[in-house]
């Protein structure tokens, strides 16, 4: 586990990296927002099901079955108690937009994107997946109904009441690829060849391209606001030092197997989603606060994330 740290940090330093392919190409004019809110609905509705669909496709195992399950009730709890978290410690903060993207960036993280690398680091190719699809799963659930619910509170940054019908919140791309993939887990379902690797192709796609969406919607942002916002700091602390090792205190404290503490710890350690900002974009809220929580807590996490495999290997070996 003391070689996952290093490794760790320079997956994490990948990510941060990728991202500024899109800031040169927002620079450089090759990407403007109407083109770039045209890439986050590709990806929510194109690449990240398939990537979602495509990750479900391993030989199904009951001991695997039941560790999923218990991961998926992990998620569920961590999903829930940070909503509630949120809502309270970010109370002082008296802008409604600006308070909503912490609140989101705080709940929702880059459990796909970035949680799956650092989980081939930790637990190896195969289960590293399996386990971050279980979490993802309720992950998918979570932002797709509660994330949408907590940027329509208020009033986007138009003055304008979000709207959203309740069909929308209940049937999208990530709902429903979430159900396919269970199904095709549980009943052991194998997708011919072919369309396996194009799907998974496609799906790939997801990493980069979040990572070029985000680097766009950053070179916007004003790095003053950015840098010296003492509200940002704020925001860092509890998410990516606070918030992860709390929940892996709680669950070692829990007594739960080691498995269970490391995801707990690990994934709400990981940065801020890139749906964040991809949602704030999408929904008309505060897209700069979103790519702004975005970029600086994946900036933050290439020294946060192994400090926190740090201490949880440290605890675990006492």
């Amino acid at each position: 586990m003391d070689n996952s740290v290093f490794l760790v940090g320079g997956k994490v330093l990948t990510l941060f990296l990728i991202v500024f392919a899109g800031i040169i190409a927002r620079k450089m004019n090759i990407l403007d927002w109407a083109s770039t809110k045209k890439l986050s609905a590709f990806l929510l509705n194109v690449t990240q099901p398939l990537m979602i669909i495509t990750s479900f496709q391993i030989d199904f195992d009951a001991e695997k079955l039941k560790q999923g399950v218990s991961i998926f009730i992990l998620s569920a709890a961590i999903h829930i108690f940070l909503a509630a978290a949120a809502f309270l410690l970010y109370k002082p903060v008296k802008n409604l937009e600006q308070r909503k993207i912490f609140e989101m960036a705080t709940i929702f993280t880059n459990c796909a994107f970035l949680g799956y690398p650092v989980l081939k680091v930790v637990f190896g190719d195969e289960l590293g997946i399996f386990y971050g699809a279980f979490y993802s799963m309720f992950f998918n659930i979570f932002i797709w109904t509660y994330g949408i619910i907590l940027l329509s509170r208020g009033k986007n940054k138009n003055g304008e009441k979000v709207k959203l019908p309740i069909s929308k919140i209940f049937i999208n791309a990530g709902m429903i690829s979430s159900f396919i993939g269970i199904i095709i887990f549980a009943f052991r379902i194998k997708i011919p060849p072919i369309l396996f690797d194009s799907a998974k192709l496609i799906g790939d796609m997801t990493f980069p391209l979040s990572m070029v969406i985000i680097g766009s919607l950053i070179s916007t942002v004003n790095l003053k606001r950015m840098f010296l916002s003492v509200k940002n700091y704020y925001y860092l602390i509890i998410k990516l030092i606070v918030m992860p090792l709390f929940i892996g205190g709680v669950c070692w404290l829990l007594k739960l197997p080691t498995l269970l503490i490391y995801m707990g710890a690990l994934m709400p350690g990981m940065p801020s989603a890139a749906n964040v900002a991809i949602f704030a974009e999408t929904y008309e809220c505060d897209a700069e606060s979103g790519a702004t929580d975005v970029g600086l807590s994946t900036l933050f996490s290439i020294v946060s994330v192994p400090f926190v495999i740090f201490v949880l290997s440290s605890v675990l070996r006492m």
